[in-house]
């Protein structure tokens, strides 16, 4: 092999602050692009490793390829230029230094879990970690387990209500007890960049408010594209249930995904229109609890919402039009008091109805429902599916808008309500 070097040049503030007290657990960098987060793991893991009394440990990034660009390479420059013994075993997936074995690979999807879930290791370096899946992001931390072992993730930002930055660098109770550090890079803290490539950096991500929010400013936003982009939390969500004139369930089904119920309150007014309130969801996700929920359960779950909230058959339950398993189950099922319905969607026009509520501050969501409110803002359109010319959502982040639509529109269809629109 080649003895290819490594250049440092110096060290940003945030950079020798990482190098220097990355002393938790978790220890994240994440920020700006180009901005030295990559480059200062890089030269911790190896000061890691050389200290560590364990003997294995694990590599990884988004891809095999993207793994060997982004860390391998710059690893073996350093350990060139510091004459730090190595060997690479590329087909093997082994980088040993010295006397300790790194296990190197991509979590490019769902199956690295079954890859990982044996180890014990020392440390973990993990790369691009907010492109990575959830599930193989919590098998790698439990493998962990050596005494004194340390984790080192690097990742750019991505949406406020990503994984990783939801449970790990905006959880306050793991960052106040030390388990988990931050530390935040900007550009300014990459002194080795030239002030004019800064600059057309900075111009090429203007054309995009959430690209320079990410790129630039290190910022997690919403991506652009965001459906419901006129949903304001503040304004559009509410602690106090206020006076109402029906109530109905809704619900998004999944066999082997997401199944969510929701109470759907509805204020009645004629000159003004319909008003929406969303008082309480469940949320079963298959993939995260490892079963999927049988109909029997479903059924369960729609009788804990009928019964809390005392609905009888004044009151309907809008089941999607797919699910046609769950209404034969609901209607055999005595203790369903409710009238059920099928709901059939007519995706644009519920969209379009429900953006106008959003917008008017006639569709709100109770502050319990987490998912509800997180998927209104992440709920975007699908681009690949724009440029055909077709208007679709993406498949990501649309139970909870999926089931909204019973408890909106399906009203409208039953024949039991006007729904009026006011455009302002």
């Amino acid at each position: 092999m080649n003895k290819n070097y490594f250049h440092y040049g110096k060290w940003g503030p945030t950079a020798i602050k990482f190098l220097e007290n990355s002393t938790s657990w978790i220890n994240i960098c994440h920020g700006s692009v180009r901005s030295g987060k990559t480059i200062a793991c890089n030269a911790r893991w190896l000061l890691f490793l050389l200290q560590s009394n364990s003997t294995e440990f694990l590599i990884s990034g988004k891809t095999s390829q993207s793994l060997r660009r982004n860390v391998i390479k710059p690893l073996i420059q350093m350990m060139n230029t510091d004459n730090i013994p190595y060997e690479y075993r590329k087909h093997d997936g082994e980088l040993e230094i010295k006397d300790k074995l790194c296990y190197c690979m991509g979590f490019n999807d769902e199956k690295a879990v079954d890859v990982i879930a044996g180890m014990s290791v020392g440390g973990w370096y993990a790369d691009e970690i907010a492109r990575c899946p959830q599930s193989a992001v919590e098998m790698a931390i439990s493998r962990c387990s050596d005494e004194g072992a340390r984790m080192f993730w690097n990742t750019n930002p991505d949406s406020p209500y990503h994984y990783i930055y939801t449970n790990y660098i905006s959880n306050k109770n793991l960052v106040e007890s030390g388990s988990v550090k931050v530390f935040k890079f900007l550009l300014e803290d990459n002194p080795n960049l030239p002030q004019k490539y800064v600059e057309e950096l900075k111009r090429v991500n203007m054309k995009s408010d959430v690209f320079y929010k990410r790129n630039i400013l290190g910022q997690w936003v919403i991506a652009e594209g965001a459906i419901y982009d006129q949903f304001v939390e503040s304004e559009n969500t509410f602690t106090n249930r206020p006076e109402l004139h029906e109530i109905n369930i809704c619900c998004d089904y999944g066999v082997s995904t997401v199944t969510t119920f929701g109470v759907m309150g509805i204020q009645k007014n004629e000159t003004l229109g319909n008003s929406y309130y969303l008082l309480e969801e469940t949320y079963y996700d298959a993939e995260e609890q490892g079963v999927t929920q049988s109909d029997s359960q479903r059924v369960e779950d729609i009788l804990y919402l009928q019964d809390k909230y005392e609905l009888n058959n004044d009151n309907t339950l809008f089941l999607p039009h797919d699910a046609a398993s769950l209404k034969s189950a609901c209607e055999q099922d005595p203790r369903i008091l409710m009238n059920v319905e099928t709901y059939a969607p007519n995706t644009y026009e519920d969209i379009t109805t429900i953006q106008d509520l959003i917008k008017n501050r006639r569709f709100k969501i109770h502050t319990s429902c987490k998912h509800s409110i997180s998927q209104a803002q992440t709920y975007s359109w699908d681009k690949k599916a724009q440029q055909r010319g077709e208007d679709k959502p993406l498949k990501i982040d649309d139970h909870c808008p999926d089931m909204w639509r019973g408890g909106i529109l399906g009203p409208r269809d039953n024949g039991s309500l006007i729904l009026e629109i006011i455009d302002m």
